[in-house]
C-alpha cells in the first residue's frame, strides 16, 4: 500500500511519513500542490494525505488534477483548523475523511486501520 503525504509544513510532512512507515506502508512526502501532482504522477499512490492550504496550489485543486490522472485516487484531507466549506468541498470531490491539526496519533491511528489497512 503506498501512501503520498502532502503539506507545506515538512514537520508535519516528516511525521506522517515516519508514522505510517512504522505501520509496515510505503509512503513518499511532497511539500507544495506542484511537487505533489508530480510526485503523484511518478508514485501513483493508493492513498493520498493531502493538505487543504497549501501556498502554491491549494489542496483541493490538487485532489481535482489528481483525480484526473486517476479517477479511483483515495484521500483524507488535513486542514489547520475546521473549515467546514473546505472540508465540504473535499468530501464532495471524493475525499474520504479528514484530519484537523495539530494531528491527534489516535485518531490517525484510527483512520489508517479503518480505511488502509482494512483494504490490504
Amino acid at each position: 500500500m503506498k501512501i503520498l503525504v502532502v503539506d507545506d509544513e515538512v514537520e508535519v510532512v516528516d511525521f506522517l511519513c515516519n508514522f505510517i512507515k512504522r505501520l509496515g506502508l510505503d509512503a513518499e512526502k511532497a511539500t507544495s500542490g506542484t511537487e505533489a501532482i508530480e510526485t503523484f504522477s511518478r508514485f501513483r499512490p493508493d492513498w493520498v494525505f493531502l493538505d487543504v492550504k497549501m501556498p502554491d496550489i491549494d489542496g483541493l485543486e490538487v485532489l481535482k488534477r489528481m483525480k484526473e490522472i486517476d479517477a479511483g485516487i483515495k484521500s483524507i484531507m488535513i486542514t489547520g483548523k475546521s473549515d467546514e466549506m473546505s472540508v465540504n468541498d473535499a468530501l464532495n470531490l471524493g475525499a474520504r475523511d479528514y484530519l484537523i491539526k495539530p494531528i491527534d496519533l489516535d485518531e490517525l491511528r484510527t483512520k489508517i486501520q479503518t480505511y488502509i489497512l482494512s483494504e490490504k
